[in-house]
């Protein structure tokens, strides 16, 4: 019997028959030892590989991220303190009504403080006008140069202006300014608050070049209304008791010709050690302010918050000649001092000790365990009041009355404190004679004209 599974498939008999093809299975091919071993770095090169990149990344990337977080965290911070100030400036505004009203009330009494007290002294501040007679040559310029010639109607004669500055009335008919505004001056023009003034002869004024100070005495046939002008009196303060570092000062004068104006400052210092611009050599203590003071205020007064002087100003510290917030005023003490004694005398009479002096420099008296500056008498006069008090040659003078000498310019300041004391002052002087310190007492002498 035959079966499906007894049939043999046709045979094909065809020119363009494909016989069909026996399957055939691909063995694997062994690797060799190269190949096993290049595989293996391959399965460990990578990783490595990979690893050393990711760490050099985190290396490179590392410092920027911890600054780009620190920033952040410092914007955070300048954001937070921001907010804060904002919040801290929006309350304060909300309140700015309140407190302006009240500031506007103080400052408001303090203006008119400064407008009472102008008003108060205005009447003693003078302008001082200095003219000379003109040479010869002068007079040729003139025609050229067109020099300012001012004519005087009081003697109907043409000057040269000399210098402008200011004054003070000291005393009824009484003048007081600086030396330096009217030396060298033939004629002088004062000239009062109400815009009147007068043509004066400068033979009138008495001169102290040490200290810089001037009075000129009114003629006394004034007219009746500058008569009455001229009665004011200026009030002083006690420049020792009265007058502190910060007290308010207004100063009044005629800053480049600018009559009557008026500034104000505080006291800044006190008992500076300048040299007067009259003359290089001579020292005076000065009142340091800064109120704004320019060539012209010279000779004008510096008053205090009660309208009484406390100093004459004088001279200014500045690198362009103008004002830079330094200026300087002579004491009212002193000046008042030299002023009775110009007026009394025509002259400042001085205390004088009779010695020759040398400074010790700073290292040797720091050596010495001196604290502040010294000098060293190098020779004591016969008959001077040195000689009489025991001083002897090679002592070292420490103190006067107490004050110590300055340890930069002592014998300077001695010459000044001395000198400011009248002749026959008894004062109390600290010396060192060798190892020993002694305190003795001295009267002073009077210092001779001929002693620079």
């Amino acid at each position: 019997m035959n079966t499906d599974e007894n049939i043999a498939p046709p045979a094909i008999d065809h020119p363009h028959a494909i016989p069909m093809a026996t399957p055939v299975f691909a063995t694997p091919r062994k690797r060799n030892t190269a190949e096993r071993i290049a595989g293996g770095l391959w399965n460990w090169v990578l990783p490595v590989m990979f690893l050393l990149s990711l760490t050099v990344l985190v290396i490179y990337t590392a410092p920027y991220l911890i600054y780009h977080w620190r920033l952040l965290d410092a914007q955070a911070d300048a954001e937070a303190t921001f907010l804060k100030r904002r919040a801290e400036l929006k309350a304060e505004a909300e309140h700015a009504d309140a407190r302006l009203d009240l500031l506007d009330k103080r400052v408001h009494l303090t203006s008119l403080g400064f407008e009472e007290l102008a008003r108060k002294v205005s009447p003693v501040v003078v302008n001082v006008v200095s003219y000379r007679e003109p040479t010869e040559t002068d007079l040729e310029e003139a025609k050229f140069k067109k020099l300012p010639m001012v004519y005087d109607p009081d003697d109907d004669r043409k000057y040269l202006q000399n210098g402008v500055g200011s004054g003070l009335i000291y005393k009824p008919g009484i003048i007081l300014t600086n030396h330096h505004v009217i030396r060298r001056a033939d004629r002088l023009r004062v000239q009062f608050p109400s815009g009147r003034s007068i043509g004066i002869d400068a033979s009138v004024v008495v001169s102290d070049i040490k200290t810089d100070l001037a009075v000129i005495r009114l003629p006394e046939n004034l007219s009746p209304a500058m008569k009455e002008e001229a009665q004011n009196a200026a009030e002083f303060a006690d420049s020792d008791k009265d007058v502190r570092v910060g007290r308010w000062v207004l100063a009044m004068g005629s800053p480049l010709g600018l009559k009557h104006t008026v500034t104000h400052g505080i006291i800044s210092a006190k008992g500076r050690l300048i040299t007067a611009p009259s003359r290089e050599e001579d020292l005076i203590e000065l009142l340091q302010t800064d109120a704004a003071i320019n060539p012209g205020n010279s000779g004008g007064p510096l008053f205090d918050q009660l309208g009484r002087v406390v100093g004459i100003n004088a001279m200014i510290a500045s690198d362009t000649g103008r004002a830079q917030g330094i200026g300087f005023a002579i004491p009212s003490n002193t000046a008042r001092r030299v002023a009775e004694h110009l007026l009394t005398n025509g002259e400042v009479p001085r205390g004088f000790l009779g010695i020759f002096m040398e400074e010790v420099p700073p290292p040797d008296a720091k050596k010495l365990k001196i604290d502040g500056g010294a000098v060293a008498i190098k020779r004591v006069e016969r008959g001077s009041a040195a000689e009489k008090a025991g001083l002897l040659k090679d002592d070292l003078i420490l103190r006067i009355n107490k004050e110590p000498l300055e340890r930069l310019k002592a014998m300077r300041h001695l010459r000044q404190l001395v000198s400011d004391l009248d002749p026959g002052t008894e004062i109390s002087i600290e010396i060192l004679r060798g190892d020993e310190r002694r305190q003795i007492t001295l009267t002073l002498g009077k210092r001779p004209a001929n002693v620079p």
